[in-house]
């Protein structure tokens, strides 16, 4: 089995960081998300029952 070069490596990894810096950005607003779903089926319920 080959290794690419150190330059390659390097390259890969930079990508690697930088995809999974944006799957935490999309973890965190997808919690966010959530959250705000849960807050509006919360009003829609009180105003339901009130």
């Amino acid at each position: 089995m080959t290794i690419p070069p150190l330059a390659e490596q390097h390259r890969i990894v930079a990508k690697v960081d930088e995809l999974m810096a944006l799957c935490d950005a999309l973890k965190a607003r997808l919690a966010d998300a959530q959250t705000t779903q849960v807050h509006l089926a919360d009003a829609i319920v009180e105003q339901a029952v009130a």
